[in-house]
């Protein structure tokens, strides 16, 4: 498959997707409760008195939620399609090649039908509804010519990729959990607050499977499907998809839950959970199961969820850390232990990208706590950073609780005196006698370009 492909799928995807009585596009009309077919049009006018220059944020990540949870249902149908090794490993033996590598023999680039499938799924869902909101995707170029090293390959061109018409549409239930979020929303809004942006202000960064190298390992529980809204550049809201929700002893059999959040609008809400007490459920937020730990006050604190990383910067800034660390797989599981209270800080490493970090960003902030680079300066999620910034977050990432908010600056005063961190700001122009202040001004002037 070739990206001319993927996008030929999104033009012909939504009216396979039977958007019938009624759709789960909220209504954009205050707090309504209604659900609306589409009252957004595509052809840029105003619909039944909707101004379409501007959105409100509420409906935006309604749609992502919803979006989030379909791509989560796509990670299940290609997991349960793929053959693995008794140790869970997909099995590259069986059949035509199921993995590629977007950089050659790097694991962490690892591409996988899963990760084409749902994209497809999530761009459909977001690009039909919002059509004129940028999107940015991590695998929008993953199958073109000449722009990865999986271009070509078994992956881009399995039949996989393509959903056909097993997409799931949100039962009675789930659309009713929808029509809750949004009043809860609304309601957790403070007077002083807006939802209503600029449409051109916003962005969407859509990760349709972080933790690709866990999926191809078998580590299913940490993958995750991530959404996130950014307006102009800052990361305001997102929906984090849970493919393999329950993920106890190898329990796969829960349906995928998404955690959302609305900075300013109270601390994220779990949606599609099952009923209370049922088997199909996702365990408790805090259960360590789901990575992390359940910090208590009279253990070594705190609590740091991080990567197993050979880089000396990072090394420093675990050891800046203290307390005790805990291995854990892919950016948004990290982040998301914070938000949920698992662990106290989480460092990324300077691998990550704007996808990555922009929905785990918001949940974090909603839930009280910090999202920084390892110098503390706030991250612009940019869909054009100006060179030489790129996609990638260069300077890292580090999220922490409400209660270690100090423990956070601390660490990035630390570093910003760091030898092995200064070398992330050469190519920012840093000269040997510069202060770390002045070249982080400069820094951020130029990402500003970029929004």
């Amino acid at each position: 498959m070739n990206l001319g492909a993927l996008f030929c799928l999104l033009e012909v995807l939504p009216a396979s997707l039977a958007f019938s009585s009624p759709t789960v596009l909220v209504s954009k009309r205050g707090k309504s409760s209604t659900l609306s077919v589409l009252d957004y049009s595509p052809n840029g006018e105003v619909v039944n008195g909707v101004d379409d220059k501007v959105v409100n944020l509420v409906d935006v990540l309604c749609t992502c939620v919803r979006a989030a949870q379909v791509g989560c249902n796509e990670i299940r149908r290609v997991h349960s399609n793929l053959d693995r090794t008794k140790e869970g490993i997909i099995d590259q033996e069986v059949g035509n090649r199921k993995v590629d590598y977007k950089i050659e023999d790097d694991p962490r680039s690892a591409l996988t039908a899963a990760d084409l499938a749902s994209q497809v799924a999530i761009m459909a869902i977001v690009h039909y509804e919002w059509p004129k909101i940028q999107i940015v995707g991590e695998e929008d170029m993953a199958c073109a010519v000449n722009e990865s090293d999986a271009a070509g390959g078994a992956v881009c061109a399995s039949d996989l990729v393509w959903p056909g018409n097993e997409i799931k549409v949100l039962n009675e239930k789930q659309q009713q959990e929808l029509v809750q979020l949004k009043e809860e929303l609304n309601a957790g809004l403070s007077d002083e607050l807006s939802s209503t942006v600029k449409m051109e202000d916003v962005t969407i960064f859509v990760d349709p499977l972080d933790g690709t190298r866990e999926f191809v390992e078998g580590r299913v529980q940490n993958v995750q499907s991530l959404i996130g809204i950014s307006v102009r550049g800052l990361a305001v809201a997102g929906a984090i998809g849970l493919p393999f929700a329950r993920n106890n002893d190898g329990d796969h059999s829960a349906s995928p839950v998404v955690v959302c959040a609305l900075d300013g609008a109270g601390p994220p809400r779990i949606v599609f959970n099952s009923d209370e007490n049922s088997d199909n459920n996702r365990a408790d937020p805090d259960n360590p199961i789901h990575g992390g730990g359940r910090p208590e006050d009279n253990e070594e604190r705190p609590l740091l969820v991080c990567g197993d990383v050979d880089d000396r910067a990072l090394e420093d800034a675990y050891a800046a850390v203290g307390g005790q660390s805990v291995l854990l797989g892919g950016t948004g599981q990290k982040c998301l232990a914070v938000a949920e209270g698992r662990a106290d800080i989480a460092i990324m490493n300077f691998k990550s990208s704007a996808w990555d970090t922009c929905a785990p960003e918001a949940l974090v902030r909603a839930s009280g706590g910090k999202v920084t680079d390892i110098f503390g300066e706030r991250i612009l999620h940019c869909a054009d950073p100006q060179s030489p910034a790129t996609i990638v977050n260069t300077c890292g990432v580090v999220a922490s609780s409400a209660e270690f908010t100090t423990n956070h600056d601390e660490l990035c005063q630390t570093m910003r005196d760091n030898s092995h961190a200064r070398e992330l700001l050469k190519i920012w122009g840093l000269e040997e006698k510069e202060t770390i202040q002045s070249i982080l001004d400069r820094r951020q002037k130029q990402l500003i370009k970029g929004i």
